[in-house]
């Protein structure tokens, strides 16, 4: 099978999975009230509507390649963990960022707005303060959630004490990444050290984490998951590396983002520290003038990614995320015993997706 023919199937996979579990949390709430319902049914739309799940595709294929004998329920309702966390934390990005929508829908603090100015009274800031205590009700419900599905995946008891360690870490370094980066924003002595130790923690971490659950429940050796774990962390990095390039170079209408909202959020790239490092005192006023402006305009806009071009900052960037996806994809050599060659083949596809992707 070729690594898109594998992806496929896997997202039919995890899909089936995550929705037998999240169907399990509607019925329970039936015997509540039909507030519950609803509310664990948009829970479930907000997840449904879309998103890479290489995640939970990372435990399934990391249990695979270390050559795992687990029952495949098991392993797929376990894997359902991730996915449920990673979109926790988007649910409560959505409310932080003042986001209105995800994935061609409502976020959620948006949805219960509306539906407070709907079915209860047209006050905005009731109903705005409505959406955003629901919204953070949704997250908390989510990370609770993804942790059960750990302890309901029917895992031998020594695995699953495993697992959510690895998810309860993945949970702290999220929090302790995306803190780091706000207060980045504000901080002129950030440093490149400090970015990669915040893209480790904020991204990084749950790819690593699913890369380690499913070596656990595979019960990888200490090399497989040494070799596992420097995998997530490189590819990882190199990913958000991507993901920084292209929210200042990508195109809108395949990425879904505004071009210049890093732009005009003042947010500490590798693309800005390294044109900061890199620039001119001219190219300097430029982007002291633009950057952190919300009020810019195209034009200005594009002045800055001139400056990321010209001091040698994209390239600079491009350099330093092929470095770690090479790391990332050597570490895989180092594992003993050696990892299953077709899913190590696949392990190196699915990074170069992830890093080369232009969405």
């Amino acid at each position: 099978m070729t690594f898109n023919e594998i992806v496929k199937k896997e997202i039919v996979a995890v899909n089936k999975a995550l929705e037998e579990y999240l169907d399990t949390k509607i019925d329970r709430a039936k015997k509540m009230f039909p507030m519950h319902v609803e509310f664990y049914t948009n829970l479930k739309e907000y997840m449904m509507r879309g998103g890479k799940r290489f995640r939970p595709i990372a435990i399934v294929i990391a249990c695979k390649a270390v050559d795992g004998e687990v029952d495949s329920k098991s392993l797929y309702r376990a894997s359902c963990s991730m996915e449920i966390l990673h979109n926790a934390s988007l649910l409560h990005d959505d409310l932080i960022d003042h986001d209105e929508t995800r994935r061609g829908g409502l976020t959620f603090h948006a949805l219960y707005r509306e539906r407070y100015k709907t079915d209860v009274a047209q006050d905005s800031e009731k109903a705005s303060h409505y959406g955003m205590t629901v919204a953070i009700l949704g997250g908390d419900s989510l990370i609770n959630t993804g942790g059960m599905a750990i302890i309901e995946a029917n895992l031998d008891s020594d695995i699953g004490m495993k697992c959510l360690d690895y998810y309860h870490r993945g949970f702290e370094e999220i929090i302790e990444g995306v803190f780091l980066e706000m207060n980045m924003v504000n901080d002129p002595d950030t440093t490149p050290e400090m970015y990669m130790e915040m893209i480790r923690l904020k991204t990084a971490a749950l790819l690593e984490k699913s890369l380690l659950m499913g070596g656990a429940i595979g019960r990888a050796t200490e090399s497989q998951m040494n070799a596992l774990s420097e995998y997530g962390i490189k590819v990882g990095q190199a990913f958000q590396i991507q993901d920084d390039i292209l929210g200042s170079f990508g195109d809108e209408s395949v990425t879904g983002k505004a071009a210049d909202g890093d732009i005009k959020e003042g947010k500490k790239t590798m693309l800005l520290l390294e044109a900061l490092r890199l620039c001119t005192p001219q190219q300097k006023e430029i982007l002291e003038k633009y950057l952190g402006n919300d009020k810019i305009t195209p034009t200005e806009a594009e002045k800055v990614r001139d400056v990321f071009r010209s001091s040698g900052a994209l390239d600079s960037a491009r350099d330093l995320m092929t470095t770690l996806l090479n790391e990332g994809i050597t570490s895989l050599e180092n594992a003993e015993p050696p990892l299953n060659e077709k899913y190590k083949e696949f392990m190196i596809d699915l990074s170069n997706f992830l890093v080369k992707r232009d969405y």
